[in-house]
């Protein structure tokens, strides 16, 4: 099975919440943030992975990896 490059999922301005992983159990956390700012970074084979700044409602802002976010729908 090949891996398969996904690409970037989010766009500046989305909305999305942070996975929390809780053991075998994935949650997801209850207030969401926006998207202010995407980086692309190559990890050591050269294949690209996007992080996310993200503002939260109290000011706070955090970067996260792609996989570790989710969509508010």
């Amino acid at each position: 099975m090949a891996n398969t490059v996904i690409g970037q999922k989010f766009q500046i301005n989305d909305r999305v919440n942070k996975k929390v992983n809780a053991g075998m159990n994935i949650k997801t956390s209850s207030t969401p943030g926006i998207i202010t700012q995407v980086r692309e970074k190559l990890n050591k084979i050269g294949r690209p992975g996007y992080y996310y700044t993200i503002k939260w409602p109290d000011k706070r802002t955090s970067e996260h990896a792609q996989h570790n976010l989710t969509p508010v729908l």
